[in-house]
């Protein structure tokens, strides 16, 4: 009597990739942001991990077994109700050949749900404009590299606890104060963040009595490089607003 094989507990990195339509260095480097030891494509991954992953990334529709299924469009006009029926008088092999000669819906349909995963606005502010500043196309298979991820999650770690800290203000408020200052030193966005300074007043060109002066360096640059003290960009600020009001 001959038994059935065992369950597969475990899958190799090249396997899950192109289930994935991933190329093996993507999904490395996904696995090792997880914390997962692998060296190269031919590293086997544990059955927790592959659901994990597949669960995360995977298309809408499961990976169809060529010897067990056919494509959609193979299947004919049938497969779809709201296509028309074949010409009348069309014989087996032209319908075949004009079947095969229309695109592959079922490769259409994965291509476009593959998107990449959902990131916290911050986060993705971080790696837009702070880590990846390069064009689009540059972007491998439209993601980021390993390493970029990382590095702006540790600056979105770090943001984090400035909002806890003093910084105010729903996301795009802190996006504001992101490209005022780079991404770096969110400690000092929260400082003049807590005397209910704006990202828009921090990034003026103030000289005496709150006067705009466009050959002075910005609120912002001058407290950052200790030049002025918080209490004089609160003065310069409210002078300002002073200045605004008043017309």
């Amino acid at each position: 009597m001959r038994l059935d094989p065992p369950p597969k507990h475990t899958m190799r990195v090249h396997e899950l990739a192109k289930e994935l339509g991933w190329p093996p260095a993507r999904l490395i480097d996904e696995l090792r942001r997880r914390g997962e030891w692998v060296k190269s494509a031919m590293s086997t991954i544990e059955a927790p991990v592959v659901r994990a992953i597949r669960r995360d990334f995977a298309a809408a529709d499961p990976p169809a077994d060529p010897e067990h299924s056919l494509e959609p469009a193979l299947y004919g006009d049938s497969a779809d109700l709201a296509l028309p029926t074949e010409p009348p008088g069309e014989t087996f092999a032209q319908a075949l050949a004009r079947v095969k000669a229309e695109p592959p819906l079922h490769h259409q349909k994965s291509a476009t749900s593959k998107t990449g995963r959902w990131r916290p606005p911050v986060l993705q502010a971080l790696l837009d404009e702070v880590i990846a500043q390069r064009p689009e196309h540059l972007h491998p298979n439209g993601e980021c590299f390993g390493w970029e991820l990382k590095k702006a999650e540790k600056m979105h770690l770090r943001w984090t606890a400035a909002r806890l800290d003093g910084l105010a203000g729903e996301d795009p408020i802190v996006i504001e104060w992101i490209r005022l200052s780079g991404g770096q030193r969110p400690h000092l966005a929260a400082e003049l963040s807590s005397a209910s300074i704006t990202p828009g007043e921090a990034g003026l060109r103030l000289g005496y009595s709150g006067r705009v002066d466009t050959r002075m360096d910005t609120l912002y640059v001058r407290f950052r490089d200790r030049r002025i003290t918080r209490s004089e960009v609160i003065v310069a600020v409210r002078q300002w607003r002073q200045n605004t009001a008043t017309g």
